[in-house]
């Protein structure tokens, strides 16, 4: 059996507090790989922005010709709090509410806004006056 684990935290550190069971980290630390956040790998976007795009455009039955390059300009400038699973999240909204072959995102998706906002930059504002529930009904 293998087991892979994941955590943000000094490992180390909380084993020398008493908070993590220095036997348990031994048996866990076999082979160790530390990732950079995504705010640290910049250069990585582009390629995981074109990956996600292509998996959920899949899903959705959708296929962009282009990425925006303003919305690529936004992903890189952004600090994704959220990391990876953010990025993921922001794509696959922007997949199911746009309607163009160029895909591109709302920049206030980037910054904790709602699904109700799919006004500039966002795919879905091809149609004024949608509403959510309109531009979901749309694309599902």
């Amino acid at each position: 059996m293998r087991v892979v684990a994941a955590t943000h935290r000094d490992l180390n550190l909380l084993v020398a507090e008493g908070k993590f069971r220095a036997d348990l980290l031994y048996r866990l630390n076999v082979v160790p790989i530390h990732m950079p956040s995504l705010r640290d790998r910049a250069a990585d976007i582009p390629l995981l922005v074109e990956y996600f795009t292509d998996r959920f455009g899949k899903r959705a039955g959708k296929k962009f010709k282009a990425i925006d390059k303003e919305s690529l300009k936004l992903f890189e400038a952004y600090g994704w709090p959220g990391n990876v699973r953010e990025l993921q999240n922001v794509i696959e909204r922007a997949v199911i509410l746009c309607d163009g072959e160029i895909f591109s995102v709302n920049e206030s998706w980037l910054k904790g806004g709602n699904a109700d906002n799919v006004g500039p930059l966002g795919c879905a504002e091809s149609r004024p006056g949608d509403t959510r529930k309109r531009a979901l009904r749309r694309n599902l």
